[in-house]
This record gives structure tokens, C-alpha cells and sequence, in this order.
């Protein structure tokens, strides 16, 4: 916590009342004790059931302390505050009336009953006060566990400047040797409503199982996965497919075929020249605890990403055409003034010129919807509260994570009842073979196998090609790189072909361009450099750096590395440059770990090698975000008025074989201008599903698809 007053104050109710060692105030007898009025929370108690009834409007979010396996469902717009323990797991907090609920464990003996537990908690922790008992009665959480609630009235001392009487409750659930307390203190009035309050917390516990659940593996999918960096929309760099597509959509998504469809919003207009879109959200559209959502939903999600705060690095990317969400972003204004919500299911974006490919961006995960009450907890995405076809079911870090069908989902609902991602179970292809998972990747050479009934890889077969392209990038801001010289010099040096065959086994394209075959836009007549060793050492040789007029700059190539080697692309162009050129290439290792935050910070050498797969399909998504001289994924730091004028052109051009036209001219003035080694595309790719797998449609973006698939056995 900061030291802000309001965590001043969190911290003084803290010492104040939620330690078993509290310091509590002296005793008085004079007083009669107040009455609560007409409260229902012992019918509540008396009376409750593991489906307990809740309002129409209250639909809480789920707190979940990730080292403890134990969960909570905190009242809406609560403050929580988290703490390490051993005792003492997290704080709740209303500011408006003081009520504070703490959440505390303790080791007890087994076979202690929660009546017991809850006593001689009591005790410790009022023991010395003067305390009323009004309430005491058993109830069960909604996970049929048995728990033990008292609640009551404790006096203050004379002249204590807190209020003289206040409202506490304790409630306690004991399993094995493990006690789960909830305390509650609270002056002043408003008892019934915040004991209505403390009630629903006490009946929301739940133990996180600490085995995978069982599911019916009959209609359930299973992959093999590496545990997510994240699952924040706003955060991730991994695309709209996987696991973070289960779980969340935003108002359109892409399909198989990469084309725009309906996700939230079950349809749109587009008026004032292309400039205004107003999206009709689906009535039915529920989060997965069951909350409507609406446009208010939206407007937060968007916030959030854009906010300064959050660090969102695609958020500019893919929603920078929105007017004002760059100075929001910037911190310089507190709303985007370009984002109206004209009532709970229509909102309207206004966007800074006509640009075809806006709705195809709002595809990308940063655009998404996430629960406003569920992502403001600690360690939310433990516990995921998405709008996607699936649902969280369970998440044993480094080893399982379980979906189920979401019964609230707004579109078809998925055939398929549970996806189970096996993380770090093994080497996929033996998990295929095992039966253990339904999908593995192949190589080329394995085909075969994959066709032949009596072996354990025989399935389905498809390949698929991304639209990807690997290149060098060479950074214009450091010398030598500024010069044009150098950097054709370095592009003549490399023979493509010969890189090729030798790291990709002749598999992959050979760049034609930075637009991927199957990009609109891709054109095999961009004139590329061709290999020319003579050429290059003519180059250099004209260059500024390398004509003998000085010692030429140190080249350092920022590379992620492991167990400190380097890949076998990376030692290949070293060597090319260091015997065709005659320039020394130093090599700074990077763990994988650090590697992209580094990158990202800005903080590497002349050199580094990139690759790039569409998000949509559209030449922006390359010419524009890598190159030019806004953008954050410029890694090159180009500049270029001539380039940077063809694309702002491009970008609001209503004919599209125009458009294009225009995209083919920027791309070869890309290439003339050599900011960047073109490599290679994407070699294709080769998977095999399980015979029982069906409706799975190859595709060169990754985009959702288990919502569409089902199970045939």
C-alpha cells in the first residue's frame, strides 16, 4: 500500500481490527446494546443454499489469493488490498461507510468443528472488549462447506475518539487442518445492508482444488501449452487465437476466412464519410458470471487499455485511429472524446479520417471487453470474468488449466463442453501418440507417418502458411546505420538463397518483399537487392563510416539467446558480413526472459532480427506499423518523408486497387532505402488432429476457433 490518507486509513483500521494480537479498547457496561433492525441476515443464514439467491444486479467478481488456493467474492466497488500472510490474506474496504472485512487463515488441529474454530478466534481477537452476541447460527458456502457465524456489538472505552459502539462479525470455516476467517467491523449505521454484505462473502468461499477436475473426456478438447506471460487483452502480443480467445471477445472478430464478423456487436453502421461507426451491442451478451454487458463495459475496457498506467504496448497500434485516444493515452485529457455511450447497448467511435481496415483492428485482443469488477482485484486472471465461448474452470500453474462452455455466450453456443490445456506435459508429438492430447504440430519429414493408420501420429492432416516475413533490422539512429551505404552494403553481402537452404531446409519463401504472399497488396515485381559482393564492399567503402577517414563504430547485434548461444540464422549472417565486409559483429546475448522488455525499452545495438505476422489482412498492418516514423514497432527509428507521405495517403484512399498501388510504391521505397535485411517468409506448416476433431479450418492468422469445432467419436 501507498501512503496516500485512504491507505492511511486502510492501514489504521488494519492494525485496529483485523489482528488476532489487537490492541482493543477498554470495557464499559452502561450502555444498552442497539437492536438491529429488522435485518435479515439471520433468515439469510438460517436458510441458506449452495445456488444463494442474488439480485438481479449484483453479479460480484471472484478474488482469488494465488498462494493459498482460497477465494472470496468481495462486494462490488469494495477496495482490496492483498497481503502475503501466513495469516492475514487480504483487506476489504468501503471508504464511504468504514465497513472493513479481513480475510484470515490459521493452521488449527484436524477434527475441530468450524463452531469451535470460530470461538476461539473470537476470544484472541475480542476477548478483552465488552462484546454482545446478537447473532450466532451455521450456514454452508456455496461449495457445501460448513462454516460457523457469530456477529454482535463491542463498546468503546470513554472518550475514545472512534465510535462508541460498533457492529463486528466473524465468520469461520475450518477443512483439514486449515481455518478461513472473515472479519467484520463497521461504526456507525447501515448495519443491515453491510451485514446483507459480509453474508455473501462468508458464502462465496471457496478452496481452489489443488488436482485437476475431472471432466468427461468424451466432448472435451485437449491441447498442450506453455503457461501464458498474461491474460490481460490489453497486454498480451500473442494474437486473437489460443486460450485468450476462449475466454474473451470484443465487438467483431475475424473468422477462418479473415473476414469481419459480428462478436459483441450484433451489427454496426458506418456513417459521416467513414468517419463515424455506431455499434448495436447483442441484448444477450452476458460476462460469464451472467452480467449483462453493455456499452458502459465497453468504454471501460477501452479506457483501461488506453490508460498510461496499464502499459498497454498495441493499444496505439490498433486504436490510435480513435480521436482522442492519444491524448488520453498521453495523460494529457480524462475521457477519449472519441467513444460515446448512448445507452446500454449502442455505443458510437468517432475515428480521425476513413480508414478500411479500422473494424478489422478492433480484432486484435487490445480491443476487447473485460469485466470492470473483475480486472480492478488482485491476481484477476486467476480467476478470468471474459465474455468468450469458455469459461474458467480451474488453473494449476505450470500444469493444467480447464475450460467449460459458457452458458451465457451471446452467439452459437460451442458444441464442445470443455478445452483442457496440458501445460509443460511434454514433448507434444509423444502426447499425440498417447492419446493424451488431440492436436500436435509436424514436420515435414513426418507426413508420412501422419498418413499411415497403424502409427500413433495418424490423423488429420492440414497445412497451414502464415502471413509472416523474417528480415534484419538495422537500426538508422546508431552509426554506422545512418548511412544508406552501410546499410546496402549489409543487404548486398547476404546471399538469400544460399540462407535459405541452409536455416530453413529449403522450406520457406524467400522474401520478395515485406509483404507476405497472400497480403492484398503483395506484389512479386518489388525490386529487391540482389547479391553482390563486389557491390557491397563498394558500398561500404563509399560510405562515411568506412572510407579510411576514421575507425568505424563498434556493430552490436542484441540477440536473445540460451544457455548463451545463439541461433544458427544469426551465426550465419555474422560470418557472411564479417568475411564478405570485413566489419567485426559484436554479439550481445539476451535471455529470453529480458529480451522484449529491452527491446521494447529501446535499449539494443545496430542490429536485430524481427519477424512480423499479420494481425489482419491489410498492408498497413506491415508498411505502417513497422515503418513508419510514428509508430512504436518502428525499431528501425526510419525516417522518411517520402515513405511516411505514401502511407498517410494510402491510408484514407477509397479505391482499393488504388490503395494498393500506392502500398507497392511505399514498400519499394522501403526496400530501396534499406532500413531492413528481407529474409524470408513463412515456410509452411504442417499439424495433425485426431480423426475426431472436426470443423478445425486452416487459416494464416491465428483467430478463435473452438467455439466452432465438436467431437464426432
Amino acid at each position: 500500500m501507498g501512503d496516500s490518507p485512504r491507505s492511511r486509513r486502510v492501514m489504521r483500521l488494519f492494525v485496529l481490527f483485523c489482528g488476532i494480537t489487537l490492541l482493543m479498547v477498554s470495557c464499559r457496561t452502561s450502555e444498552p446494546s442497539p437492536q438491529l433492525a429488522s435485518t435479515t441476515t439471520h433468515e439469510i443464514l438460517s436458510s441458506i443454499v449452495p445456488d444463494f439467491d442474488r439480485d438481479s444486479e449484483d453479479f460480484p467478481a471472484r478474488y482469488y489469493h494465488s498462494q493459498y488456493n482460497v477465494s472470496v467474492e468481495p462486494p462490488l466497488d469494495w477496495e482490496v488490498e492483498e497481503f502475503d500472510g501466513p495469516l492475514t490474506l487480504a483487506f476489504f474496504f468501503e471508504p464511504e461507510s468504514g465497513a472493513a472485512i479481513t480475510f484470515v487463515q490459521s493452521e488449527v488441529n484436524k477434527g475441530l468443528m468450524s463452531e469451535e474454530v470460530n470461538q476461539v478466534f473470537l476470544d484472541e481477537w475480542l476477548g478483552d472488549s465488552e462484546i454482545e452476541i446478537t447473532l450466532e447460527n451455521a450456514y454452508k458456502t456455496a461449495q457445501e462447506l460448513s462454516g460457523w457465524l457469530r456477529a454482535g456489538f463491542v463498546y468503546a472505552a470513554e472518550g475514545n475518539t472512534e465510535s462508541e459502539i460498533k457492529r463486528w462479525a466473524l465468520a469461520s470455516v475450518v477443512e483439514d487442518d486449515m481455518a478461513y476467517h472473515l472479519t467484520l467491523f463497521l461504526s456507525g449505521d447501515g448495519f443491515e445492508s453491510v451485514d446483507d454484505k459480509f453474508v455473501r462473502v462468508a458464502t462465496s468461499m471457496q478452496l481452489e482444488p489443488k488436482e485437476p477436475i475431472e471432466v468427461r473426456r468424451e466432448n472435451a478438447l485437449y491441447l498442450s501449452s506453455g503457461e501464458s506471460i498474461t491474460l490481460d487483452p490489453a497486454l498480451t502480443h500473442y494474437g486473437a487465437g489460443g486460450l485468450i480467445g476462449d475466454l474473451f471477445s470484443g465487438l467483431v472478430a475475424l473468422d477462418a476466412q479473415l473476414e469481419v464478423r459480428p462478436g459483441l456487436a450484433m451489427n454496426w453502421d458506418v456513417g459521416e464519410g467513414g468517419t463515424l461507426y455506431t455499434f448495436y451491442l447483442h441484448p444477450e451478451a452476458r460476462f460469464h458470471n451472467g452480467r449483462p454487458v453493455t456499452a458502459e463495459d465497453v468504454l471501460f475496457s477501452w479506457q483501461r487499455a488506453a490508460h498510461p498506467d496499464t502499459g498497454s504496448e498495441t493499444v496505439m497500434l490498433y486504436m490510435g485511429d480513435i480521436v482522442g485516444l492519444e491524448a488520453y493515452h498521453d495523460g494529457r485529457v480524462e475521457t477519449i472524446d472519441g467513444v460515446e455511450v448512448i445507452d446500454d447497448h449502442t455505443l458510437q467511435v468517432r475515428i480521425k479520417a476513413p480508414v478500411p481496415y479500422f473494424l478489422a483492428k478492433l480484432t486484435y485482443p487490445v480491443a476487447w471487453v473485460v469485466d470492470r469488477h473483475n480486472v480492478v482485484l488482485p491476481n484477476w486472471e486467476f480467476h478470468p470474468n471474459g465474455t468468450g465461448p469458455f469459461r474458467y474452470l480451474q488453473h494449476l500453474e505450470e500444469e493444467i488449466f480447464i475450460l467449460e462452455r459458457n452458458p451465457w455466450y451471446y452467439n452459437e453456443p460451442p458444441r464442445i463442453e470443455h478445452v483442457v490445456y496440458l501445460m509443460y506435459a511434454g514433448y507434444t508429438q509423444r502426447l499425440f501418440e498417447t492419446g493424451e492430447v488431440d492436436y500436435a504440430g509436424l514436420t515435414r519429414d513426418q507426413l508420412d507417418r501422419a498418413f499411415d493408420p497403424d502409427d500413433g501420429l495418424f490423423g488429420s492432416i492440414f497445412t497451414e502458411t502464415s502471413l509472416c516475413t523474417y528480415y534484419v533490422t538495422f537500426n538508422t539512429k546508431l552509426p554506422p546505420f545512418d548511412d544508406p551505404n552501410v546499410r546496402r552494403a549489409f543487404v548486398h553481402a547476404v546471399d538469400r538463397e544460399r540462407y535459405v537452404e541452409a536455416i530453413t531446409n529449403d522450406e520457406a519463401a524467400i522474401g520478395r518483399g515485406l509483404l507476405p504472399p497472400g497480403m492484398p497488396g503483395y506484389s512479386d515485381e518489388i525490386v529487391l537487392p540482389d547479391y553482390d559482393s563486389e557491390l557491397a564492399r563498394e558500398l561500404l567503402a563509399a560510405s562515411s563510416y568506412y572510407n579510411g577517414s576514421q575507425d568505424p563504430p563498434s556493430i552490436i547485434w542484441t540477440l536473445p539467446t540460451s544457455g548463451g548461444y545463439y541461433s544458427p540464422a544469426a551465426a550465419f549472417l555474422v560470418d557472411t558480413w564479417e568475411e564478405v565486409l570485413g566489419v567485426t559483429i559484436l554479439v550481445e546475448g539476451i535471455d529470453w526472459e529480458s529480451y522484449n522488455n529491452q527491446i521494447d525499452a529501446g535499449l539494443y545495438g545496430q542490429l536485430l532480427n524481427e519477424g512480423w505476422c499479420a494481425d489482419y489482412p491489410d498492408p498497413e498492418n506491415f508498411l505502417e506499423v513497422l515503418f513508419h516514423s510514428g509508430s512504436a514497432q518502428n525499431h528501425a527509428y526510419y525516417q522518411n518523408q517520402a515513405f511516411d507521405a505514401l502511407i498517410e495517403t494510402a491510408r484514407s484512399e477509397p479505391d482499393i486497387e488504388r490503395r494498393l498501388e500506392i502500398y507497392r510504391e511505399a514498400e519499394q521505397v522501403l526496400v530501396d532505402d534499406a532500413p531492413l535485411l528481407i529474409l524470408h517468409h513463412s515456410a509452411p506448416s504442417y499439424g495433425v488432429w485426431k480423426l475426431y476433431i472436426k470443423g478445425y479450418i486452416p487459416s494464416p492468422i491465428g483467430v478463435p476457433q473452438h467455439a466452432s469445432m465438436w467431437i464426432e467419436r
